[in-house]
């Protein structure tokens, strides 16, 4: 338990006083509760013995009365626990989820590469849930084992201790098999966290690529592979409910056998005369209070450890170090758009180089593509300008500066990127224009429209721009999601464009459209255009030629037909594809 609560203190301290309150109320509340027995004492060894004798009668209704009132005060103090202890449990739950949906936003790109989305998903749903059991409930519990098992047993002591020893000697032995039992919890409970983050990484890859699963009839060999793993996940359940239920009935028959202990032990004394029969229904009426944390113990020792494996996988994530530790560039000032690469390396992995020695100057306001066969390393190398990877060796600077040295916010709020993929939110289509710039005016959002040859076709629409978008842009052609993609950019007015292969899914009459709109889009920017097709190419003032990691040449399109082969076949090869589509299709006609 205190490792939890010691995981996410700093969380807990902003609600102390009601947590403070929460506690207090829970002593307050079983307080009221011990006095019980000795009023069943009371009334039974000096009441009801002396009841027809003047007066007495009295002394019931005012002991009764008393009862009434404790119970109505209890009442009170349990309801303002209750709300307290939920309090504090959904609030730092809220904090919590706000720290981690705010740490997943800033950790690096190699992060992402490595995890699992479904996994993800799981930490801030299922596991944050668990912390607010633990918080809202699971802390009042275990408290309150604590408080009436020590509580109990300092009373029983008072009244007669040779029976509070008598049933308190198994105690002991209980608690050494709950302390065993909660270390196989813990390890069983965080198998089942991480086999749930595994289905739920497999459920949401199998629905996001559904079309793609239906398009090649898989549906039978996916739903296997889901068995398989919600399988996994039943097993692991199972496991878990096994231990509780290993250990519930351990408690019950420690409860039954301390009953036993009472009605035996003590009835031997109250016929001996050693103690009163007002003792004995006292210690019975103990014993039921003491039901309480006997009954919920089990309960409550797997909900820690729940929360205990939910803790380890939140704090995996919080404790990984994010770009805005690594950050210590401050420059903020007008970008102008030199880029300069001196002898870059990089690589994902160890002794597996991505991109080797690129040195290479780009001109402000210079259009330059990026062109290469695939798996040479174009994507890798654009990844490195807004910083999402850092290179392994070398110096990247920008306007003379090196880029670790920019203020990472500014510069990528300075970077546009057009990628092949386009991503659309599940918000209307003004909102998406204006993502990266939320307080445009409409006449802004409009103007990128029309500039990117979207604006009427939104017009068009029951809602116009209010019309909400499907889930990845789904109801909208490729052509009309690269538009409104192209807006989005022109509304950022980035001083650097990144073009990352935007065209290539597009037919050939949409992508000489968007090359209109991108030439207007790339006016007076640095840009940077990764492209397959040479028609794309043709935009770029100059064309950096990537031959497995390294730069093979950097010229204009003219000049590289003439000296560089990789280039020159590439150019070649689609100009007899263009003109064997063409003769076929005047064929067909």
């Amino acid at each position: 338990m205190l490792s939890v609560i010691k995981t996410f203190s700093d969380i807990l301290e902003k609600y102390k006083g009601a947590f403070s309150l929460a506690v207090m109320c829970m002593i307050f509340m079983d307080i009221i509760a011990y006095l019980l027995p000795l009023a069943v004492k009371y009334v039974t060894d000096d009441v009801f013995p002396c009841v027809r004798e003047p007066g007495m009668l009295n002394h019931l209704y005012v002991v009764s009365a008393l009862v009434l009132l404790a119970s109505i005060l209890r009442g009170i103090f349990a309801h303002i626990m209750i709300r307290s202890y939920w309090y504090v449990g959904e609030s730092v739950v809220r904090d919590l989820r706000n720290r981690l949906y705010e740490k997943l936003h800033h950790l690096d790109a190699a992060f992402y590469a490595r995890s699992r989305t479904g996994d993800l998903m799981s930490r801030v749903s299922t596991d944050i849930q668990r912390i607010r059991n633990f918080f809202a409930f699971g802390i009042e519990h275990r408290l309150r084992i604590i408080l009436i098992s020590l509580s109990v047993l300092v009373l029983m002591l008072l009244q007669n201790w040779r029976l509070a020893v008598v049933v308190y000697a198994m105690i002991p032995a209980v608690y050494l098999i709950v302390i065993r039992f909660s270390k196989k919890l813990q390890t069983a409970v965080l198998r089942k966290h991480r086999q749930a983050g595994r289905l739920s990484a497999a459920l949401q890859e199998n629905l996001t690529g559904i079309r793609i699963v239906k398009a090649f009839a898989m549906e039978n060999p996916e739903m296997k592979k889901f068995d398989t793993e919600n399988s996994a996940l039943k097993e692991a359940d199972i496991y878990v409910t096994t231990l509780q239920a290993h250990l519930n009935p351990i408690l019950q028959l420690t409860a039954g056998i301390g009953s036993l202990l009472i009605l035996v032990y003590g009835g031997y004394q109250v016929i001996t005369g050693d103690m009163s029969l007002g003792v004995l229904l006292g210690f019975v009426t103990y014993l039921m209070i003491m039901r309480f944390p006997l009954m919920i113990l089990a309960f409550n020792t797997s909900l820690i450890n729940l929360a205990r494996g939910a803790a380890v996988r939140i704090n995996e994530i919080l404790t990984i170090t994010d770009q805005r530790e690594n950050d210590r560039g401050e420059v903020k000032k007008h970008i102008q758009g030199r880029l300069e690469f001196d002898d870059v390396c990089f690589q994902y992995e160890p002794e597996q180089p991505i991109l080797e020695n690129l040195s290479f100057d780009i001109q402000p306001g210079e259009r330059v593509a990026i062109f290469g066969l695939t798996g040479s390393g174009k994507s890798s190398l654009i990844s490195l300008i807004p910083r999402f990877y850092k290179p392994c060796d070398g110096q990247i600077r920008l306007d003379g500066i090196c880029l670790e040295n920019w203020d990472l916010e500014y510069l990528r709020s300075n970077i546009g990127t057009v990628l092949q993929e386009t991503f659309l939110f599940s918000m209307s289509i003004r909102d998406n224009i204006a993502f990266g710039r939320p307080s445009a005016s409409i006449d802004e959002i409009e103007s990128a429209a029309k500039t990117a040859q979207i604006h009427e076709f939104i017009k068009k629409l029951p809602d116009g721009y209010e019309t909400m978008v499907g889930e990845y842009g789904a109801g909208l052609s490729g052509g009309q999601r690269q538009r409104i993609a192209i807006a989005r950019a022109l509304l950022q007015d980035p001083r650097i464009l990144i073009l990352d292969d935007c065209t290539s899914s597009l037919d050939s009459l949409t992508e000489r459209q968007i090359q209109r709109e991108l030439q207007s889009l790339m006016k007076g920017r640095t840009t940077v255009i990764i492209a397959q097709r040479i028609t794309t190419l043709r935009l770029a003032d100059r064309i950096i030629v990537l031959d497995q990691g390294t730069v093979q040449d950097f010229d204009s399109h003219e000049k590289l037909l003439e000296k560089n082969d990789l280039y020159r076949t590439a150019y070649e090869t689609q100009m007899v594809c263009s003109e064997s589509i063409n003769e076929d299709s005047m064929s067909a006609g």
